[in-house]
């Protein structure tokens, strides 16, 4: 029986030349019950010859498991048991610091040095992040979340950020939770004047009801931690250059990058920070470049990148860099799609140009950036369309052909007045040498290529043009459905966009004869061709005879 098999046990012990030691380490890891099973065999045992226990514990989590298990005071059970207690000392603060950043430093080895804004670091860190690290548990606990999350997505985010949301994820995730799922109010930049007081004050009011919340830190500290990975949380107004600069760093304040710092991947839909930096750095070679961006186009992320290209404009693009860059953008520019054309958003041909603009005018002096502009137009074969969009802002600049507005400051032209007259002439010829072959005519812009070319030639001999290319009815077709534009609205009770579609009759009369053209089309659209049009050539024709009729109201 038992006590026999006890009483043999004793013997052999006994005559043992050495003494048994019993290592039971990390029982404060059980659960309660677990606990106290350890304990009861370990005091049903312990009496034997020889033999000695070690146990290893977080004292105060054994006593009161303890207690919820045993009748009476945890602590005088474990009295009970354990003879000879020792108290580890506590690990100072400076060892545990150590610890943690010798860790971090094996983390972060190869990060390039442009990467880590030190004084950031040490901002973050002494605001709230070094109060979360009380122990050498605390440090492994936290380090196996980080070490996890940063290797996939270390190319996309701040590392410093990461660093410490990875800490408010480990030390107190209903924080966490709070942030993740409330991201309009930590992210972005305050911008008074477009938020009612009513607006403000209601996110001033939920931002403290989530840190009002939190028990584990203190809430003085934790408002400054958060301000500084949040700036919106400040009362203070952002430029948009700082919103940019956000967004170029990966910061977690940035609407762009801050999912992927919780779902920790990038967004099919994005372009990673590696691929965009990636991208520009063949910008010192024409062909690279140029086939990095139709590679881009490809894959329907052309547009996103040009977004994201400005945050580079100012000094992320190398200054030998920038003739070749505009040219390329100058020589496919008219193969990217135009995107979205709502009277907020802002078009391909638009974003091209800001980038012209803020990459030329890192120059200072004119006679730079007409030499730019001059050979990449002269090595533009490509595109035409991107060539009399710059040119002409630039005539708007100095209030020349046709636009009447006041001319911009010297200093914000791009080129002087003798400059400008050169690099009309050059794109009025690349518009001839186009008109010359079909592919005028068939540009998707060609509207808007004749309205520059009226300005900067005759009238005459645009009009002349437009009625060489439209003798055929096919032709005068597409013509039409060159005017053909949609236009969005909706009233207060609708969800979604109410889409019509227009032709303004005056613009297409700067060209032809009304009259002629109306005969022809509603001769087209009697005839057995007009069923085997493309549905929009249908619509155009439809259109300008409505708006022809009076059934559309021709305003704009």
């Amino acid at each position: 029986d038992i006590n026999a098999v006890k009483s043999e046990l004793n013997s052999l012990l006994k005559e043992l030349d050495t003494k048994l030691i019993i290592v039971i380490d990390d029982i404060d890891r059980l659960n309660n019950t677990e606990i106290r099973q350890i304990f009861q065999l370990i005091k049903s045992l312990a009496d034997f010859p020889n033999t000695t226990y070690l146990l290893s514990f977080d004292k105060n989590v054994v006593i009161n498991a303890l207690k919820k298990v045993q009748e009476g005071s945890g602590n005088k059970y474990l009295e009970k048991v354990v003879q000879v207690p020792f108290e580890i000392p506590q690990m100072s603060k400076r060892e545990v610091e150590r610890l943690l950043f010798s860790k971090l430093d094996e983390l972060i080895h190869d990060l390039p040095e442009e990467r880590w804004n030190q004084i950031y670091w040490g901002n973050i860190y002494h605001s709230g992040l070094k109060h979360f690290y009380n122990n050498i548990r605390d440090v492994n606990r936290y380090l196996n979340s980080l070490s996890f999350g940063f290797s996939l997505v270390k190319d996309e985010v701040n590392p410093i950020d990461f660093i410490a949301i990875t800490a408010i994820q480990v030390f107190i995730p209903n924080l966490y939770e709070s942030i993740k799922t409330n991201k309009d109010l930590f992210v972005g930049k305050r911008i008074s004047h477009q938020q009612t007081e009513d607006l403000m004050e209601k996110e001033r009011s939920s931002i403290e009801s989530i840190v009002g919340e939190v028990e584990e830190i203190q809430s003085d500290i934790l408002q400054d931690f958060l301000k500084r990975l949040f700036p919106k949380l400040e009362n203070i107004v952002y430029s948009h250059s700082s919103f940019e600069d956000w967004r170029k760093e990966g910061r977690l304040c940035s609407p762009d990058i801050f999912d992927t710092y919780f779902k920790l991947f990038i967004p099919k839909d994005e372009i990673p920070l590696k691929e965009i930096k990636r991208v520009l750095s063949t910008g010192s070679n024409m062909r690279s470049f140029s086939r990095e961006l139709i590679k881009l186009n490809k894959d329907g992320k052309i547009i996103r990148f040009l977004e994201r290209m400005e945050d580079y404009t100012s000094d992320g693009i190398p200054e030998k860099n920038i003739a070749t860059i505009i040219t390329a953008l100058m020589n496919i520019g008219d193969k990217f799609p135009e995107g979205d054309n709502s009277f907020f958003a802002t078009s391909t041909s638009m974003r091209i140009l800001r980038l012209l603009y803020q990459l030329s005018h890192r120059f200072k002096e004119q006679e730079t950036r007409f030499e730019i502009f001059n050979k990449a137009i002269e090595n533009t074969t490509n595109s035409l369309h991107t060539i009399v969009n710059e040119i002409g802002v630039q005539c708007q600049q100095h209030g020349k052909y046709g636009f009447k507005e006041r001319p911009e400051a010297p200093e914000k032209m791009t080129v002087n007045q003798a400059q400008l007259e050169k690099l009309v002439a050059l794109a009025l010829r690349k518009v001839e040498d186009w008109a010359k072959t079909d592919k005028l005519a068939k540009h998707k812009h060609l509207l808007s290529i004749l309205y520059m070319w009226r300005c900067w030639d005759s009238p005459k001999r645009v009009n002349k043009y437009v009625n060489s290319i439209i003798k055929k009815d096919n032709d005068l077709i597409v013509f039409i459905t060159h005017f053909l534009s949609k236009v969005k609205s909706h009233t207060l009770n609708d969800y979604v966009d109410r889409i019509k579609w227009q032709i303004n009759l005056d613009n297409v009369a700067e060209t032809v004869k009304l009259e002629d053209v109306e005969k022809r089309i509603r001769k087209i659209q009697s005839s057995k061709k007009y069923k085997k049009l493309k549905d929009k050539e249908k619509l155009a024709i439809k259109t300008f005879l409505d708006t022809y009729d009076g059934k559309i109201e021709n305003r704009f």
